[in-house]
């Protein structure tokens, strides 16, 4: 390969970036109201979005990795490293100044894993669903997590972010390629010559038609959207499958709901009050999103930590 291939289908309409979906309309709201506290959001699997004068310090779900898991599992820093720093400054809040002061990691590099844990887990959230959100008021000084980012994103950065992202990601549903896909390569590629293909045949090499998305970003380090984009490109390329035939041809269905493919714990019917939470959307006459794709400028690409689901090498 020679380091040049597409990692994108289309271009997003202007339409598509102004459409809201759950998770974007919740933090503009609590954005614009300048909300200090946290948002606790129900789904498949849902997470916790952190907000202090209305600005996003940090977010999580179980559906991406966190800013622990990219620095670990990237191998940005040691594990040793982590646990002095962490011994040594989390119980005051300076974890971040620790990791610093003992040169495990520079300041810049700190805040792009952590911005981009952020970024990513919010588009975690929007792609595998809300149920619920609940705010919880803390003030300016609560609690945060251990490495949040200061003094925060604006919520409007976030939510245009994130519509390109979704717009980006319907795109990739139109070949195969979405959150539950089990992607299978073809066949093996030799070790790349490029440090910038290296992701390319590190998920080739994971592609083994039983890791999802979310599998292959905990197993190699790497944000969910980032290893999306990795496969939606290796599919256009013809390097990999996005499914293995047999689910493409006979879905595999979940024990709790026969309706739908295994994945991410699933909703409870019936369960859902978001229309209660989220103010309704405007734009579009039935509130939906349009399937539309597009191309983003790149994300920071980051790298996370452990995953219980990882499978071990095939």
């Amino acid at each position: 390969m020679n380091g040049q291939y597409s990692n994108g289908l289309s271009t997003p309409s202007t339409a598509s970036l102004d459409d809201l979906g759950p998770v974007g309309a919740m933090l503009r709201e609590h954005g614009r109201a300048n909300f200090s506290g946290l948002l606790r959001i129900t789904g498949s699997p849902g997470g916790t979005v952190f907000l202090r004068d209305g600005l996003v310090v940090a977010a999580s779900t179980p559906a991406s990795p966190g800013p622990e898991s990219l620095l670990l599992r990237s191998g940005r820093i040691s594990e040793e490293a982590w646990n002095l720093a962490f011994t040594a400054g989390a119980p005051s809040g300076h974890l971040a100044a620790e990791l610093v002061g003992q040169s495990a990691i520079g300041s810049a590099g700190l805040e792009v894993v952590c911005l981009s844990a952020i970024f990513d887990a919010v588009y975690a959230m929007e792609l595998f669903g809300v149920e619920t959100c609940e705010p919880e008021t803390t003030g300016p000084n609560g609690l945060l997590p251990p490495l949040p980012v200061l003094p925060g994103i604006t919520t409007d950065r976030l939510v245009r972010d994130l519509s390109r992202r979704m717009a980006m990601t319907a795109a990739w549903a139109e070949i195969g390629v979405t959150a539950h896909s089990r992607p299978v390569a073809h066949h093996p590629i030799a070790e790349p010559q490029l440090q910038a293909e290296k992701i390319r045949h590190d998920v080739l090499t994971k592609s083994n038609g039983r890791r999802t998305p979310r599998d292959i970003a905990f197993a190699l380090g790497q944000g969910l959207y980032v290893i999306m984009q990795e496969i939606a490109s290796l599919a256009e390329a013809g390097l990999l499958e996005p499914s293995p035939p047999e689910l493409r041809t006979r879905p595999a269905v979940s024990a709790e709901d026969p309706t739908k493919p295994p994945s991410l714990p699933q909703r409870r019917r019936g369960s859902s009050k978001v229309n209660k939470v989220l103010p309704p959307q405007t734009g579009k006459p039935d509130g939906r999103r349009p399937l539309l794709g597009p191309r983003i400028p790149p994300d920071l690409a980051v790298r996370p930590d452990k995953n219980p689901d990882d499978e071990p090498e095939a």
